[in-house]
């Protein structure tokens, strides 16, 4: 009885997607290959400062090269466009250092626009970037970003909007330091590179997910809807399939899954974002565990079906009315198939219209299409 009670618990949906988990996150980080000579790889990333300098300036280009530690801090905009942030590069390090082998980044937009990744392949550069919000994956910008807002603090006045009139102290004191991480020799970088990996793998546990399983993510990963207390919501999301594995990440293996369409999220989640889903057949007569929502409406997941109601034909020689459409819905939280149901469009407008849009448009409209051609 302690042994089905046990595992009742560890497959119920509502336990699994509401409760933190304790254990230390999946994913274990891989070293990056250690740059053979200065200028052969660089770290970027962006940080916000959160104030707007007197000159307009409120975010920091962070440039830094992987071998030697040696940086450039930019001040721009908080509108700066992927064009603008090309052109600051190639002013501020290209123009004095060269053109990179490589390049590690996170996944800003200005980094995965397709300008960006035309820029880098016109100049032989390889994008390595980190998957999601793991910051371990770019842990040296992340280190420069924490020195940075550390030296600044000591020098910007209480109103913080001369912050852009100091970086070029700031830069030059970071770049006279010695850093314990180099030494100028590739010897001390692979040991403080292995230091550093095995250190933060004691926080983490392999993962083993493989294509087809179903996994929980992390709920700050995906967009929240307005006016919702964060505090109040699951953990987790889900469960959704792992569609492919990623494997050659430098911050560990990471996983496409099959987000719902109607989420606007970059498919690829590290594994310490995913959570393990449990279940079982065991527990046949267990009640639906369907959560309810504020409004004690259902939570829609995805349309995954659409069918066109049968109309019955005018008399005399009247054009028969347009077909209604009804949509197959599978709802959050249910992994059952048979318990998908089938709602008339006008339904859904009223509790889902942005799903029923987004089905529409990617693929009904595409249908048409296929059928025009």
């Amino acid at each position: 009885m302690l042994n089905d009670a046990k595992l009742y618990v560890e497959t119920c949906q509502v336990c699994q997607r509401d409760k933190p988990r304790t254990q230390a996150p999946l994913g274990l980080l891989k070293p990056l290959p250690i740059p053979e000579r200065p200028g052969e790889s660089l770290s970027m990333d962006f940080m916000d400062t959160l104030v707007t300098s007197k000159s307009g300036m409120r975010q920091i280009f962070v440039i830094m090269d992987r071998f030697s530690k040696y940086a450039r801090l930019i001040a721009m905009p908080e509108t700066a466009k992927t064009e603008y942030v090309i052109r600051l590069f190639k002013e501020n390090w290209v123009r004095d250092f060269g053109l990179p082998k490589s390049i590690v980044s996170d996944r800003d937009v200005r980094f995965t626009s397709e300008l960006w990744k035309a820029a880098a392949a016109e100049q032989g550069t390889q994008l390595q970037m980190a998957s999601g919000n793991h910051l371990e994956a770019n842990g040296q910008a992340e280190q420069m970003n924490r020195a940075v807002q550390h030296l600044l603090r000591y020098y910007i006045k209480p109103n913080q909007v001369d912050w852009d009139e100091k970086l070029a102290l700031v830069a030059s004191l970071y770049n006279n330091a010695v850093h314990s991480a180099t030494g100028e020799a590739v010897e001390h970088m692979q040991k403080a590179q292995t230091t550093m990996i095995e250190s933060e793998n004691k926080h983490h546990r392999p993962s083993t997910f493989q294509v087809g399983d179903r996994v929980w993510v992390k709920s700050p990963e995906l967009g929240q809807e307005f006016g919702i207390s964060h505090k109040l919501m699951p953990q987790y999301f889900g469960p959704w399939e792992v569609l492919d594995v990623v494997g050659t990440d430098p911050d560990g293996p990471s996983y496409v899954i099959r987000i719902p369409g109607h989420l606007r999220t970059y498919p690829v989640f590290h594994a310490s974002k995913l959570a393990v889903f449990e279940e079982t057949d065991q527990f046949p007569s267990r009640r639906s565990m369907l959560p309810p929502t504020m409004d004690e409406e259902v939570d829609i997941d995805d349309i995954v079906d659409h069918r066109e109601m049968p109309v019955q034909k005018p008399p005399g020689r009247r054009r028969p009315p347009k077909p209604k459409l009804q949509f197959r819905v599978h709802f959050k939280h249910h992994t059952d198939p048979k318990e998908d149901r089938w709602f008339t469009r006008e339904e859904l407008m009223h509790t889902a219209p942005q799903i029923v849009a987004r089905y529409e448009k990617d693929v009904l409209k595409g249908k048409r299409q296929m059928a025009q051609d």
